[in-house]
């Protein structure tokens, strides 16, 4: 009886939390679009920014379980355990690196530095204690606290360094790729976000160069990053011909190479699908332009993944469900700078081109055995990153909700001047930045191995460096290349068993 009592106290309590429960779901899913002012008052109004934003970055937080399954799809059965570790540990690593470094790089206000190469204040950011150090950036975001603002970006910068993953899989050593990760997000994606994302970034005002949601900010630097690591590690043993023992190239390849596992990859597809409903929708700056949003975002990547499937049997290849897969991932990827500022009929050539993109650039790094990509991230996530940071200036229009952000300055042909070289920007700064940092985790990796080995093998006359009276540059270089390259590679019997030396399981 008492209980029944309880509960019937309870109910007008319960009635207005489940009454504001379903009322905040209808404006998120089919109705934020007429929410006004007139509606609502404007705390309700933060409210509700604040929840779709949390719920927004817990979509694409979720999408790491997808690039997991996806990478793990793809690549052969025993690197599996591999693969996961290193999806589930990034974002650890990008977590601490972005809290302690790369927030205050990016959105710290700049009165400390006094430039707009980057943010000078908020490192090791503190929630609970009042300051101003992101005043500069909640500006641009109206309603949002700074706690939402963190969480959403960190899961951005999560995001960029899975990226690279799958481009240096089955072959990467596991600490290098971890020590790699931190430096990248905490510095260089950071660095490069702040041009572009901050207020006061020198892109965003010199070049007026807009990347609505990050097909250069996230997708295109974590591509590059991948190319890069891809590059310097070379092939698998036997992929393309490549021979680890020799270190070269023959004739025919060896192995199997073919994805393990297809239906953990389709399943990824459609869990990064659904998390970037909320990497594009999360980006809308004005709550009635999600729908609009979310909507290009779908239409794209359903394109992309149509034209991929019809364009493969006209290159003389057979229908391929991880072709199918990245044209829909290459949709995404190319609709994310511009899903803010274009129709709907031009999100289905943004999307569809970028299908032939991904298809037509996997077919390009295979037959020119530029890098060994198992999961096809250099061309998903680089070549239309590409393709969609030129989109914004081709396909802009007046009539979407988020085109006021200076867009309507420039004239579309300076538009894409503008996209064009700050994208080449960007990637020439990636490009340096991860190379020389690759190759000092290899060197670094290296002499450490062998100051362990000596330790428990002392050998006879055996140096680590070149026996030589005098060293020049030339040969600095070349030391520190090849060991570089040779310290971030696993041995060849960790590459083949898949373990890296680290797992047992």
């Amino acid at each position: 009886m008492n209980r029944l009592l309880s509960f019937l106290e309870y109910r007008p309590r319960l009635r207005n939390i489940l009454s504001f429960c379903f009322s905040l779901i209808v404006m998120l899913l089919i109705g934020v679009g007429k929410v006004t002012a007139q509606d609502l008052n404007n705390s309700t109004l933060d409210l509700v920014a604040n929840i779709w934003m949390l719920t927004a970055g817990s979509l694409v937080f979720f999408m790491n379980a997808g690039f997991a399954l996806l990478e793990t799809g793809f690549c052969r059965t025993n690197n599996a355990t591999n693969v996961l570790a290193k999806n589930l540990i990034v974002f650890c690593i990008s977590a601490l690196a972005y809290w302690m470094f790369g927030f205050g790089l990016m959105f710290g206000n700049t009165s400390v530095l006094q430039n707009s190469f980057s943010g000078g204040t908020g490192f090791f950011l503190e929630i609970l204690t009042p300051n101003n150090q992101y005043s500069q950036f909640q500006e641009s975001w109206p309603g949002r606290s700074i706690a939402t603002l963190f969480f959403f970006q960190l899961t951005f910068a999560g995001t960029a360094a899975t990226i690279v993953s799958g481009a240096v899989a089955e072959r990467v050593k596991f600490w290098a790729f971890l020590l790699f990760s931190f430096f990248l997000v905490a510095f260089s994606y950071s660095i490069t976000g702040h041009w572009i994302w901050s207020s006061e970034g020198w892109l965003y005002n010199l070049f007026k160069f807009r990347d609505f949601a990050g097909s250069t900010v996230v997708h295109s630097v974590g591509g590059m990053a991948g190319l890069v690591g891809a590059w310097l590690l070379k092939p698998r043993d036997g992929r393309f011909g490549y021979n680890r023992k020799t270190d070269r190239y023959e004739e025919k390849e060896r192995g199997n190479f073919a994805p393990h596992q297809l239906g953990f990859a389709t399943l990824g597809c459609f869990i990064l699908w659904l998390g970037w409903f909320g990497f594009n929708g999360g980006s809308a700056v004005n709550l009635n332009d999600v729908p609009m949003v979310i909507t290009t975002t779908v239409i794209a990547a359903a394109t992309g993944g149509f034209l991929a499937l019809i364009f493969n049997p006209l290159i003389g290849r057979k229908v391929s469900l991880s072709i199918i897969i990245n044209g829909i991932l290459g949709g995404l990827v190319g609709i994310t700078a511009s899903s803010g500022y274009v129709n709907i009929k031009s999100a289905i050539i943004i999307g569809g081109i970028s299908g032939i993109i991904v298809l037509l650039g996997g077919e390009f790094l295979v037959k020119t055995k530029v890098v060994d990509d198992p999961v096809g991230a250099i061309s998903v996530h680089l070549f239309c990153g590409f393709w969609g940071t030129m989109a914004v200036g081709f396909f802009s229009t007046k009539d979407a909700g988020e085109f006021a952000l200076g867009l309507t300055q420039n004239s579309r042909i300076s538009q894409v001047a503008f996209q064009f070289f700050g994208w080449v920007i960007v990637m020439a700064f990636t490009f340096i930045f991860s190379l020389v940092l690759w190759l000092m985790i290899g060197n670094l990796l290296y002499y450490m191995q062998v100051i362990v080995l000596r330790q428990k093998n002392p050998p006879v006359n055996f140096s680590p460096f070149i026996k030589s009276q005098s060293f020049n540059v030339s040969d600095l270089f070349s030391l520190f290349w090849s060991r570089g390259r040779e310290g971030i590679r696993v041995s060849l019997s960790d590459e083949l068993t898949g373990s890296d030396g680290v797992f047992s399981d």
